[in-house]
């Protein structure tokens, strides 16, 4: 009976281990495994070496602007070297508009994909540049929505432009006019780009036309949400866009 009763305790201490929640071990001061905050340390180094490039070209640019100039050359400079993938991705579509007539004449979608593949063109390959992008502009707009980096004020945050903080959202009544500003470049680039997606579908119809041509306005949607920073990197990043493909789609639709 005793044993019974010892290995009934020692399961239920083990159930209790394995329910227990993160913040009661917190509060009970039960040390959390290195692992985890080896992981954490990991994810916000790369914060923190753009933090020191973020603030060593604000000072650089500070007669031209200061860290709203270095927004803009961190956009220019990210877009550069994406482009490689960028005239890849253009390489596609030109394969792509060369086999337009023989795509209308294929009705299975299996058809489709061998003709890509015995081309050696890749559907997806506009999407890349896209995708590449993710990751220096999540670090745009974390270095502008964080109050501290690596435990000290985040310096980027007493940055103005026009005199609106680079950490500003569309709502303040203050910053409407630079907004006004931002969302006319956003809306300009977008129309131009839904432009040019109507004339590549050409006659075609469907939902993922229509989506296409949609698609370009919805980045107006996000800049209301996102800080001015991450706005001007939005407008940078698209006006560059749209500059890129008038010189390396010239002979497409």
């Amino acid at each position: 009976m005793a044993t019974n009763r010892g290995d009934t305790v020692s399961r239920n201490s083990v159930e209790r281990a394995r329910t227990e929640s993160f913040s009661d071990r917190m509060a009970s001061g039960v040390p959390l495994p290195r692992v985890g905050c080896r992981e954490i340390e990991l994810s916000i180094a790369p914060l923190s070496a753009a933090y020191e490039l973020a603030t060593t070209l604000a000072a650089l640019l500070a007669p031209v602007g200061g860290a709203a100039a270095a927004v803009v050359v961190f956009t220019i400079a990210v877009r550069l070297l994406l482009h490689p993938l960028v005239r890849s991705a253009v390489r596609g579509e030109k394969a792509r508009a060369r086999l337009a007539p023989k795509v209308k004449e294929i009705k299975e979608p299996e058809e489709l994909l061998k003709l890509y593949r015995d081309e050696g063109v890749s559907p997806f390959a506009g999407m890349l540049p896209m995708l590449a992008q993710i990751p220096f502009f999540l670090l745009c707009y974390q270095l502008f929505a964080r109050s501290s980096v690596d435990g000290h004020a985040n310096a980027l945050l007493t940055e103005h432009v026009f005199g609106v903080p680079l950490n500003a959202h569309a709502w303040d009544a203050r910053a409407w006019p630079v907004f006004a500003v931002l969302f006319a470049v956003l809306a300009v680039t977008a129309w131009v780009t839904a432009r040019r997606s109507k004339r590549l579908a050409g006659d075609a119809t469907g939902l993922i036309v229509k989506v296409a041509q949609v698609a370009p306005f919805t980045i107006l949607i996000s800049a209301a949400f996102l800080p001015l920073a991450a706005g001007m990197y939005l407008a940078t990043s698209t006006a560059w866009s749209a500059a890129e493909n008038a010189v390396l789609k010239r002979g497409l639709p």
